[in-house]
């Protein structure tokens, strides 16, 4: 035990002063006096905070209170106002990254009600938002325009299914992507001009690297005149007559033109197919598009959305017109009678 009498005695004396016969701290020891609480301090703080971030495991979970209906609207309404820096992705223009999807729905005979067994089933675009630079680009069809660029690859001929023909075979035919130089437009037996409806009703893959998917479009309208002009010529005029439905139903096609990234027009080679132009019920379209959920646009509103003006009248005078011959329209297809 004299050691640590020593030891103390000396430290004592280590952290004292003699003044006039009294030990007094050193101001070094008054020093050390003080850092020794702090660092205590901050050692117990270091404890604390390391048991703080323990896994959540590793302690009780806190009991919230029940979600109240003030307390959901609060939430919402602030993620909605919440700024977000994250831009809107781009609708992709590479067609690998689409998807082919059928369309489940059952179509019905207008006269039977039976259900319509179809050779395939109708196939939509995945994501949908490509369908938005489809109808800016079949707009741009519809009326002259400079800016439409012409097929990147000419003289290709695609071989594509056909899914009009009578039975249940959907037979190949030949195809041509073609820059459009005729522009032609319908009127009803009054003389006004139609404002036709669009549908893009399915997709199919061609399995051409230049032009990989083709959309067959439904043009319907209650024709009865029809005009095609082309620049620098006369204006051809047509007679329709419509027999056994409301509508004539032509099948436009275009292909996505993998180089330039862009819709073009699509021309059948001759013999054109089988109902290309026939007779359908009237609002079809429209039952067509709820039943699948695909768009249904107006020529109308494709010029006005696409900054495009009509190049043909509102209105024409039917007794005026030499038509070169009548187009009878039925359901089983169409024929030319001089």
């Amino acid at each position: 035990m004299y050691w640590i009498r020593w030891f103390f005695k000396e430290l004592w004396w280590y952290l004292t002063y003699e003044h006039y016969g009294r030990r007094r701290l050193r101001p070094a020891t008054w020093g050390l006096l003080f850092t020794l609480p702090l660092l205590a301090a901050f050692y117990l703080l270091a404890l604390w905070l390391g048991q703080q971030a323990a896994l959540p495991g590793e302690r009780p979970a806190p009991t919230l209170p029940p979600l109240t209906k003030t307390a959901i609207f609060a939430a919402v309404t602030a993620t909605a106002q919440a700024p977000t820096r994250t831009p809107a992705p781009r609708c992709p223009e590479d067609p690998r990254l689409w998807q082919l999807v059928p369309l489940q729905g059952t179509l019905r005979d207008p006269k039977t009600g039976q259900p319509i067994q179809l050779p395939k089933p109708p196939q939509r675009i995945e994501p949908a938002c490509v369908y938005e630079g489809l109808a800016r680009d079949l707009a741009h069809t519809l009326v002259p325009n400079p800016d439409v660029p012409a097929p990147s690859v000419e003289d290709k001929v695609l071989s594509v299914p056909w899914f009009w023909a009578p039975g249940m075979e959907a037979p190949q035919i030949q195809a041509k992507p073609v820059k459009r130089e005729n522009f032609d437009v319908y009127y009803d037996a009054k003389g006004k001009r139609i404002d036709h409806l669009y549908l893009p009703y399915t997709a199919v893959a061609t399995g051409d690297p230049d032009f990989p998917i083709l959309v067959y479009v439904y043009s319907d309208g209650p024709l009865a005149w029809g005009v095609a002009r082309q620049e620098g010529r006369e204006d051809i005029w047509a007679r329709y007559r419509i027999e056994g439905g409301e509508v004539a139903r032509g099948i436009l096609a275009v292909a996505y033109d993998l180089k330039i990234r862009r819709w073009v027009r699509i021309a059948y080679k001759r013999p054109f197919p089988p109902r290309d132009i026939h007779a359908a019920p009237a609002g079809s379209a429209e039952d067509l598009a709820k039943l699948f959920g695909l768009p249904l646009w107006r020529r109308s509103e494709l010029l006005a959305r696409f900054g495009l003006e009509e190049i043909f009248p509102e209105t024409i005078n039917p007794s005026t017109v030499k038509p070169i011959g009548t187009l009878i329209i039925r359901p089983e297809g169409s024929e030319v009678r001089r």
